[in-house]
């Protein structure tokens, strides 16, 4: 039983030891701030504009746009990072504030092509305006009794995590000229799975699969959270998170509230959206299409960035529910040849010519938690050999030449530089 305790107690440290990111950045970095009643923004020196411009956003956004969620504001310091390499932001509690990852994503598909601070601005800080108007009734209390813990663990049963994702979507959509909501990849999902003659319950929606494709609570939540605000008007969700916050009811809160507020019971609420949408989701003519690859039972594939190469075989990266990221060739008969695992990446994009794949691997920095590195490698599909063509960079989307001898990257800061390494040349 004492040895018992003892793992214990060592399993809670080793969890707690990795709940914040103590000395993340160089001591180098010289940090400066724009303090207003609404937001502290911090950012390292020489990011005025940048940090200037989020601070007006932000401002904007509470005069004109916070009335469909609530006009309550507490004040949030919003972190800049420049030393990252993988475009994220998020708001959390415990402490209470918002980190911005500043490097823009490289697959405008994803998450569109606006601005990436403003599009960070406009979608966080509806996070902000979502925890400052849920500090209310129960959750309240619970934040009296344990904190912003306390709230963060009253608002996470209350309200589900598709109604904070889904509405900050909306807000991206509807204040800037491309949120998520135009992007046709983005709202494919579940056009898809009703086109392939595939609908879920709720609870799996919900909660999501690992057997099954089923779209995130991103997807999921933009699609009920619009339906909401057209059918029942801009004010809905602001009625009904402000009862569910409060628990009230207090046993299923937010269900309860939709009940209330639309006069149906949530199930109905979900099968109606559903519907709303499959109305206008229209499937395309199959036309004697190719299919290179079978689908697998209880399992879900990716196959992404094919190169057709000269024997009419495919070059792709493969990644599946049951197994890693890894390089494939596909022949022309359907079967499919391993050539290498792929290293742990930022994004999945890789580059193939003349036998030769070309990517970027994540490389985070050994000292400093905010600080991150990619590594471009040179895989050779004849002797299996993979080299490390330059390591410590900030380079990123790498494309290799027809003759294999110059790989082109993105650079962050600089355009045009030429570098040679290893016999190759490389244009950033």
């Amino acid at each position: 039983m004492k040895r018992i305790l003892v793992l214990g107690f060592f399993l809670s440290g080793l969890l707690c030891s990795y709940a914040q990111k103590f000395g993340g950045n160089p001591s180098s970095i010289h940090w400066q701030q724009i303090n207003t009643d609404t937001v502290r923004v911090i950012f390292p020196k020489g990011f005025d504009a940048k940090a200037q411009r989020i601070s007006t956003v932000v401002h904007a956004l509470q005069k004109n746009y916070a009335q469909s969620i609530g006009n309550r504001i507490r004040k949030v310091s919003i972190v800049l990072h420049n030393q990252t390499l993988l475009s994220n932001a998020y708001v959390g509690l415990a402490p209470y504030r918002s980190e911005f990852y500043l490097t823009p994503p490289q697959n405008p598909f994803e998450l569109g092509a606006v601005n990436w601070a403003d599009n960070l601005a406009v979608h966080e800080f509806r996070h902000v305006q979502q925890y400052s108007n849920f500090n209310k009734g129960v959750s309240k209390f619970a934040s009296i009794l344990l904190g912003e813990q306390g709230q963060a663990i009253a608002n996470a049963a209350a309200v589900p995590d598709w109604f904070f994702e889904g509405d900050a979507v909306f807000n991206e959509t509807k204040l800037t000229r491309q949120g998520r909501g135009t992007l046709p990849l983005f709202l494919s999902s579940y056009q898809s799975l009703y086109i392939a003659n595939r609908t879920y319950g709720y609870e799996k929606m919900r909660n999501g699969s690992l057997r099954h494709y089923v779209p995130d609570h991103y997807d999921l939540g933009y699609l009920l959270v619009t339906y909401g605000r057209k059918k029942y008007g801009d004010d809905i969700w602001r009625k009904i998170t402000g009862d569910a916050a409060s628990f009230t009811p207090f046993f299923y809160p937010f269900q309860g509230a939709v009940k209330k507020y639309t006069g149906i019971p949530f199930d109905q609420f979900v099968k109606d959206a559903m519907q709303y949408y499959q109305q206008q989701w229209q499937a395309t003519a199959d036309e004697k299409i190719n299919w290179v690859t079978q689908t697998e039972k209880n399992n879900v594939v990716n196959y992404k960035y094919p190169y057709l190469t000269a024997d009419g075989s495919l070059i792709v990266v493969k990644n599946s529910y049951r197994s890693v990221p890894a390089f494939y060739k596909i022949h022309t008969d359907k079967s499919e040849e391993k050539i290498a695992v792929k290293d742990i990446s930022g994004d999945d994009y890789f580059s193939y010519n003349n036998g030769k794949i070309v990517y970027a691997a994540y490389q985070p920095d050994a000292r400093w938690g905010y600080r991150e590195f990619n590594t471009i490698k040179l895989l050779d599909m004849q002797t299996g050999e993979e080299k490390k063509i330059i390591s410590h960079t900030k380079y990123l989307s790498p494309d290799i030449s027809h003759d294999g001898n110059k790989i082109m990257a993105v650079a962050p800061a600089c355009i045009g530089l030429v570098r040679s390494v290893n016999n190759l040349s490389i244009i950033v």
